[in-house]
């Protein structure tokens, strides 16, 4: 979360060129980033870019970074329960999480084999390789095998497209490594660009086993000042699917909308997701503001994604007292058909064939809030120059409006994490990140005004949990 907050704030002031709408990003886009913005500051502008905090956090990371090219990480965490909200930010996964990884970095190659145990009450995987993963830089493309966390989407509590809200899909992915612009006159308004190619697979006991995950993203930057990102996500194939070209290529068409494409209601090839989402940065009065927005459709029409659920925030950047702080609101709708035509329950990240829904082991991969959710996040973080994070996140929010559960869960599958009612509900998160024992640690509380009951369990009003991480490098 800090080293976001530094990269959007020199985003935002110009003195970082490149899209920052899709996370992670590598230290090498970042540091090609500053560099392509200098070519364009005078002397005056680049010597207030390299004081600011902002700058000084990010280089000492990326000098921490290469110091620590190779190693071992130990992370030991635990809560009284499975959080059930997530954030962009660090927190323990379930009741208890260990994992030892070995990782290494070259010039031109980076791997990470990380082991886990995870001990919780719904999902019975315990033996994990979440966050491991090969990969390898060719020219200006990165090419790689893993399962990672991936943020798709300019938000700051939830996204519409991928968060880190559920466990990391195992696949492989391509995607560019340094976030130019093309030479070609002709395309040179696109500015800074960014294109991630995912394919992956979900878990095995779900509606359709082995189901597919197939994701498409494209973010650029025609002005300092505005970035837009395009999602395109699928879930294709499985067991007892089709899983031939011909089925490849009607997903990739977009030709799955049941009797409107020629089908039967549960013969559809794919069950996709598309949108748009963008961010707009501004210095007004000498201010670093942003102002952003993310749409996703669960449906097409006219060749363009429909029946939208919508994301929109607003946020500042300050500098009161030692450190940075950065206020934010953010307003969620998950229920289809939010914006623009009629609203549309259990519709949003459902589906007719795939009945386990947009979900990986339970979890939406997408909003932290699921589906036919309404929730308004008004947050504040403060970043100390100690290296010190502290985070409040208060919310109001509306679960499963109208109050059904659509997806199905098999024998043996992790239960929906999801309110099993309708419920309006009040949240206030509370986050404090710190340096110990020559690591980091996370802390995460808390607590809501009534208990939220999932198909699973009457949850504890409050939640309680901490995650510590240090490396050892050789």
């Amino acid at each position: 979360m800090a080293a976001r907050h530094h990269i959007e704030a020199l985003q935002t002031l110009g003195c970082l060129k490149a899209p920052t709408l899709s996370w992670p990003m590598t230290w090498a886009a970042v540091q090609r980033a500053l560099q392509l913005s200098r070519q364009q500051l005078s002397d005056a502008e680049i010597q207030a870019c390299e004081a600011s905090y902002h700058y000084q956090y990010l280089q000492a990371g990326e000098q921490r970074a290469r110091s620590m090219s190779r190693g071992v990480s130990l992370t030991l965490g635990g809560a009284n329960q499975e959080p059930l909200f997530t954030a962009f930010a660090t927190q323990p996964e379930e009741t208890f999480t260990g994992q030892a990884a070995l990782y290494a970095t070259g010039q031109h190659w980076s791997g990470r084999l990380a082991v886990s145990y995870a001990d919780g009450d719904r999902d019975d995987q315990n033996l994990r390789f979440d966050d491991s993963y090969i990969a390898g830089v060719m020219g200006n493309w990165q090419l790689g095998a893993g399962a990672i966390d991936r943020w798709w989407g300019p938000g700051w509590q939830s996204s519409l497209a991928l968060s880190n809200n559920a466990r990391p899909v195992p696949g492989v992915w391509l995607s560019r490594h340094m976030l130019t612009a093309p030479e070609s006159r002709w395309l040179s308004w696109v500015g800074p660009w960014d294109l991630q190619l995912i394919a992956g697979q979900l878990e095995h006991d779900r509606a359709v086993p082995d189901a597919k995950v197939l994701g498409a993203r494209f973010v650029f930057q025609p002005l300092d000042s505005l970035q837009i990102g395009l999602s395109r996500l699928a879930q294709w194939g499985g067991e007892g699917r089709p899983q031939d070209l011909g089925a490849f290529w009607d997903a990739f068409i977009g030709k799955d909308n049941g009797e409107s494409s020629g089908f039967d209601d549960d013969d559809d090839p794919s069950n996709q997701i598309a949108g748009f989402d963008f961010r707009v940065s501004v210095t007004p009065w000498g201010v670093p503001v942003g102002l952003y927005g993310q749409f996703m459709g669960e449906d097409e029409a006219g060749g363009l994604p429909s029946k939208l659920s919508s994301l929109a925030g607003f946020d500042l950047l300050s500098t009161i007292g030692k450190g940075s702080q950065r206020w934010f609101l953010e307003a969620t709708e998950t229920v289809a058909g939010s914006w623009f035509s009629d609203r549309r329950f259990n519709t949003m990240y459902e589906h007719s064939t795939y009945k386990s829904g947009f979900r990986n082991h339970g979890r939406n991969m997408a909003s932290t809030w699921e589906g036919d959710a309404r929730a308004v996040t008004l947050g504040i973080q403060q970043y100390f120059r100690s290296n010190v994070t502290v985070a409040l996140h208060l919310t109001q929010a509306t679960l499963n409006q109208e109050g059904v559960i659509r997806a199905e869960v098999p024998e043996d599958g992790s239960q929906i994490l999801q309110s099993l009612e309708e419920q309006d509900v009040t949240v206030a998160e509370f986050r404090i990140g710190h340096p110990l024992l020559g690591g980091n640690l996370n802390w995460l509380f808390s607590v809501s005004d009534d208990p939220i009951v999932t198909p699973f369990e009457e949850r504890e009003r409050w939640t309680a949990g901490a995650q510590w991480t240090r490396y050892f490098a050789w």
